[in-house]
């Protein structure tokens, strides 16, 4: 009796010691599994650091240049190389970088459509606005918006003035959406194939439109440019060549001087906000980074800046 007793006992140790090296053994896998993972976490945040970084370094030598160089040239076209995308091998982070610059003041210019007194709308533009609202068919709002970003609180004909109103341009597009009742999602972006204000605005401008990196839909909108195969036109010779000056712009099958006399204070040929995107691709299987920035060549500066 005493014998199985003991047995008794050694198999309970036994099984006792078996539990607690499984208990051990779980354990120690478990902490490995959770300092691999800290240190993958620590080495993506350090990765992710290094790259914001080098981004920023990127950003600058490239407003430096747009600034310095590319202002003596008295156009931007997406013809030009320096507008193609490009590559920079960057061995000590095993991987390259992927570099896109384009020109923008290529829609119309949101924040520039009234005279300094902030309230008078430019005249030149009043046409483009107006066909603007009749492209998007909800001309309902287009004096709503003007009364939104003028300088006063008296209302316009047709328009409206509330207290939420800004009475002044928007810093970025979406705070139209302020209108709340008036402009959703769908009126600003667009949706299911149908164009929105953001397709035709921008705040990102100077206060003309270039005509060498416009959409054809806001080339569309420009005065005497909207009838026939014009605007067509425009849009298939720049892609071969740069559009330089309005001599160039006459000598484009559809355009006359008096198209040219009603249009001159509306376009432009050069850009003076730029938006580069990055993107770093690592060799191996790490997940990359990617950038959106979007420059002033003026003032040399970064205006936004967004991680995707």
């Amino acid at each position: 009796m005493k014998r199985e007793l003991s047995r008794s006992r050694e198999g309970f140790v036994l099984i006792s010691v078996l539990m607690l090296g499984v208990v051990l053994i779980s354990t120690a896998t478990a902490f490995a599994w959770f300092v691999r993972s800290q240190a993958r976490t620590v080495m993506s945040q350090n990765q992710e650091l290094t790259n914001r970084t080098f981004a920023h370094v990127l950003v600058n030598s490239v407003t430096n240049v747009i600034s310095d160089v590319f202002s003596e040239i008295n156009y931007d076209s997406l013809t030009q190389r320096w507008y193609q995308p490009f590559a920079i091998a960057a061995s000590e982070f095993d991987g390259i970088w992927v570099v896109k610059i384009t020109p923008l003041d290529d829609k119309i210019p949101i924040g520039n459509l009234f005279l300094p007194d902030g309230s008078t709308m430019r005249t030149e533009l009043t046409e483009v606005w107006h066909e603007m609202f009749e492209k998007l068919d909800r001309l309902e709002l287009e004096q709503v918006l003007l009364d939104f970003m003028d300088a006063n609180n008296k209302p316009r004909v047709g328009g409206a003035e509330r207290d939420d109103f800004l009475n002044r341009p928007p810093y970025d597009i979406s705070e139209l959406l302020v209108i709340s009742g008036d402009v959703d999602s769908e009126v600003l972006y667009g949706a299911s194939g149908k164009l929105g204000i953001s397709d035709y605005c921008t705040v990102y401008s100077d206060g003309k439109i270039n005509i060498n990196v416009a959409p054809l839909h806001v080339i569309e909108l420009l005065p005497g440019l909207d009838s026939g195969n014009t605007a067509q036109s425009i849009a298939d010779y720049r892609e071969n060549k740069a559009i330089e000056s309005l001599s160039d712009l006459q000598g484009i099958h559809g355009v006359s001087a008096g198209t040219l006399n009603r249009a001159m204070n509306v376009i432009g040929f050069k850009s003076r906000y730029f938006e580069v995107k990055l993107e770093f691709l690592p060799n191996a299987g790490e997940s990359g980074s990617s950038f959106s920035v979007i420059l002033d060549r003026t003032d040399k500066k970064i205006v936004k800046w967004e991680e995707i």
